[in-house]
């Protein structure tokens, strides 16, 4: 069993109500934010990413990929299903809980690398399956998942300069999820300007195959959860900056002490005398 669930959300367009007749910009993005603030407080939270879809005329514009601590699945399970709810996702949207299953590493990675990507030109090629018939064959089909979903395919063609990290085919916890199987492909470099219509073309070839729902998603937000002990550094770090400034007083602005009027002439003096560079003696008649 992983120690870690996914929260998938596959964000649809809706025609949400706009107060005061003022439409907003993106209203699908503005709602995926509002979902990923929802989510970021969620006690079990570990890391998420917001992806955004390339591919022209999306079915799902955005979808989420959070991830969770599962000490206990039960309590995972239960905490995810009250994030979607208070998410109020729109009603064409597809959210789940999903557990990684298989996986094929492609490189050796170490811990600092196990997280999950926020460069520009990462991406990830995301495929959903759903079940069409009884459900207890499963097991079988879960033996086979490098034919029917297209991993071995996508492993095999993917170029180099793509930047195949992973492909991880994780199963749906709940029968009333949209997707039986989500098979993710996470690349670090498919979205480089070079590597961009090639990807588009593999999305192509892959949906003749008739294997499921397919996208391709750029790295669009990442995010994690704070911890206790950032949360008092920073605290501390703020409360000590304010505390070393006065009341009153600025501290980049330093206090200048009065002149007398005689320093204030010997000061005018030098100034003239290094202008003009003549001696004090010609300028006797204007001493005072």
């Amino acid at each position: 069993m992983s120690e870690t669930l996914a929260l998938i959300g596959f964000v649809a367009i809706d025609n949400p109500k706009c107060s005061y007749g003022f439409a907003a910009e993106d209203p699908v993005y503005e709602k995926a934010i509002a979902e990923c603030c929802v989510i970021k407080e969620s006690t079990s939270f570990s890391n998420g990413i917001l992806l955004k879809c390339i591919d022209k005329q999306p079915l799902f514009p955005y979808l989420h990929f959070s991830q969770f601590q599962s000490f206990d699945q039960c309590s995972t399970l239960r905490e995810i299903e009250e994030v979607v709810k208070a998410c109020r996702v729109y009603e064409s949207s597809l959210f789940g809980t999903y557990e990684e299953i298989y996986s094929i590493q492609k490189t050796v990675t170490t811990n600092a690398d196990s997280r999950l990507p926020s460069n520009r030109h990462a991406g990830y090629i995301v495929i959903g399956f759903k079940l069409l018939d009884d459900s207890s064959k499963q097991q079988t089909l879960e033996k086979s998942w490098l034919s029917w979903s297209g991993a071995r395919e996508i492993y095999k063609y993917s170029p180099r300069t793509w930047s195949l990290r992973r492909i991880g085919l994780r199963n749906g916890q709940l029968s009333s999820h949209p997707f039986a199987y989500i098979l993710m492909c996470e690349y670090g470099s498919i979205l480089h300007p070079t590597n961009t219509i090639q990807a588009l073309d593999m999305c192509e070839r892959l949906r003749v195959r008739n294997c499921g729902h397919i996208g391709l998603y750029q790295v669009h937000t990442t995010y994690a959860a704070e911890t206790s002990s950032a949360r008092s550094a920073t605290n501390s770090l703020a409360a000590s900056k304010r505390q070393a400034m006065m009341r009153g007083f600025s501290q980049d602005v330093e206090s200048v002490q009065l002149q007398s009027t005689a320093d204030r002439q010997s000061r005018m003096r030098s100034i003239r005398d290094h202008s003009f560079q003549y001696p004090d003696g010609n300028f006797a008649t204007y001493q005072y």
